[in-house]
C-alpha cells in the first residue's frame, strides 16, 4: 500500500534512461512539471549539481538547451549535453562565463557551507526575468518535527549517516525566503515535494522505534502548521526584470 496516509512498500531506486536519480520518489517528475510551468521550452538552462545527468537528460528531452555543472566529470554520462566542472573553492559564478534563462539546483544547497553565497552566485548568472528552481530537505515536515522532538535532530540531517554524504546545512522555508529576498530574488512559489506518507511502516528499524515515531507523526500531523508535508521543499525564485 502506498498513498499520502499509509506506506507499507519500501522505496526503490529510480532511474531515468538508465541513470540513477539521486532524489526522493517522484521528485524529478515534480521538478520537471515546475520547469514546464515557468520556463519556456528552448530556454537555456544550467543544471547545478547535475550528478550523473539524469535530470539534465530529462530537461533536454523536454526541449531545453541544457548545460550541466558538477564537481565530478568522471560520473557524467550524457555526452551530448555540455558539461562544466564546478570549482568548489571559487564558487559557481567563477566556474562559468555566461548567463542563462533558468537555473536548476535540486538537492544541492544543503551540501554547501554558505547557502547565501549559492543564492548570490545563481542570481549573478541568471538573466533578468529568469527563474531559479531548487529543492532541499523539508526540515519542517511533520516527520522531521516528530524526529526532532524525540532525538533533537532534523530529518535527513543525522550526524552518523547524512553527514557522510554531505548534508551539512538544514534550511527552513522562512530562512530560505529571507535570504532570497535580501539578495534580490522574488519568491514565486514554495511547495512540498517528494513522497512522505503520514504513517510509514518501512522506513525505520527497530519496530519499536518505528511505531513510536509513527505515533508521534500521527499526533503532530493534524495540528502542525506551515509546510508540514513533503520529503523536500521546492522554491521557485525569479530574478526581477530591470
Amino acid at each position: 500500500m502506498r498513498n499520502w496516509l499509509i506506506n507499507t512498500e519500501k522505496k526503490e531506486l529510480e532511474y531515468y534512461q538508465g541513470m540513477l536519480m539521486h532524489a526522493d520518489t517522484g521528485l524529478h517528475e515534480q521538478a520537471a512539471e515546475l520547469f514546464r510551468r515557468y520556463v519556456p521550452v528552448k530556454s537555456e538552462v544550467i543544471d547545478i549539481g547535475a550528478g550523473a545527468g539524469a535530470f539534465s537528460q530529462r530537461l533536454h528531452d523536454l526541449g531545453y538547451a541544457v548545460t550541466a555543472l558538477d564537481v565530478d566529470p568522471e560520473k557524467w554520462l550524457p555526452a551530448h549535453i555540455p558539461f562544466s566542472v564546478l570549482n568548489l573553492d571559487k564558487g559557481i559564478a567563477a566556474s562559468i562565463d555566461r548567463t542563462y534563462d533558468a537555473i536548476c539546483c535540486l538537492e544541492v544547497i544543503e551540501h554547501v557551507e554558505n547557502p547565501w553565497q549559492l543564492l548570490r552566485d545563481a542570481f549573478s548568472i541568471l538573466r533578468p526575468g529568469g527563474y531559479l528552481i531548487l529543492s532541499t530537505p523539508n526540515i519542517s515536515s511533520f516527520f522531521s518535527r516528530a524526529l526532532f522532538l524525540r532525538t533533537g535532530r532534523f530529518h535527513q540531517f543525522d550526524f552518523h549517516y547524512d553527514l557522510s554524504y554531505g548534508h551539512i546545512n538544514p534550511i527552513s522555508a522562512p530562512e530560505m525566503e529571507h535570504a532570497a529576498t535580501q539578495i534580490g530574488w522574488r519568491v514565486v512559489e514554495v511547495r512540498e515535494g517528494g513522497y512522505l506518507p503520514v504513517l510509514d511502516f518501512t522506513f525505520l528499524k527497530p519496530m519499536i522505534r518505528n511505531i513510536a515515531l509513527n505515533l508521534l507523526s500521527g499526533v503532530i500531523y493534524p495540528i502542525a502548521k506551515g509546510h508540514k508535508r513533503g520529503w523536500c521543499l521546492f522554491f521557485v525564485l525569479q530574478k526581477p526584470d530591470r
